[in-house]
């Protein structure tokens, strides 16, 4: 690792990840004092947990209302959002949440499978689904959809990260002899464990576009990430009584 990359790295993976959390809490702040001094409905709604978690399951997590509107937009949708929840697992690997182990029950080629073989498919499934949503969001602009700058720009900053993060996959890593590899961003809070080494240009893009989307999402329609769950979980039964 030459000098220039080494700095690189000292920024992008010791120093940015604090200044990642700060703005990411800040915006969350921001995002709840919003929400707290909204005008309040003080109707206490029924709360049914079966309609809830029905309405969890089949609104949030199928998209049922897309799915009745437009199917094709339904399976774009669907595609993406599967996808994300796929590279969300399969990091948590590298954060030793789960362990490629689980799969042996299954045989070796599963585990291959698993780990090595259909990741990459699921990278190319983001990758195309978000170009496709971008496209898509062009075309209907002041049609059928009125985008503010912040729904473009999150999906440009989730693309590219999408798009390098593949590469550090596709292209050879670093020829470092190691068993494990660790990415200490925050000490004994957030260490990413890998086994080899990756290139370090397509790591260190990956790493700043990450952190640039985590970022901006408390400031961007994907804080939906954090309250698609919540909010629906709380006001489900009432939507259904309110035809919503």
């Amino acid at each position: 690792m030459n000098g220039t990359t080494a700095a690189l790295y000292t920024f992008f993976v010791e120093t940015l990840p604090y200044i990642t959390i700060l703005v990411f809490l800040v915006g969350m702040f921001l995002r709840v004092t919003r929400w707290s001094s909204a005008p309040k409905d003080h109707q206490n709604p029924k709360m049914d947990l079966v309609d809830s978690i029905k309405y969890v399951i089949l609104d949030v997590m199928l998209f049922r209302k897309t799915f009745r509107r437009d199917k094709l937009t339904w399976l774009l949708v669907f595609a993406f959002h599967g996808s994300i929840g796929g590279i969300l697992f399969g990091h948590m690997r590298g954060f030793h949440l789960w362990s490629a182990s689980i799969f042996d029950p299954f045989g070796h080629w599963m585990t291959e499978f698993m780990i090595h073989t259909l990741p990459i498919y699921v990278g190319y499934t983001l990758i195309i689904t978000t170009f496709l949503l971008l496209v898509r969001r062009f075309r209907l602009e002041d049609k059928q959809l009125s985008s503010l700058s912040n729904d473009y720009i999150a999906l440009i900053l989730l693309l590219i990260a999408a798009i390098v993060g593949q590469g550090m996959r596709l292209f050879p890593p670093e020829s470092v002899p190691t068993e494990i590899y660790n990415v200490v961003f925050i000490p004994r809070l957030i260490v990413l464990h890998l086994e080899v080494v990756p290139s370090y240009h397509w790591f260190h893009w990956h790493v700043l576009m990450t952190q640039l989307f985590v970022m901006y999402t408390p400031f961007s329609k994907y804080i939906h990430i954090l309250t698609g769950v919540i909010t629906p979980a709380i006001y489900g039964s009432r939507r259904k009584e309110l035809g919503i």
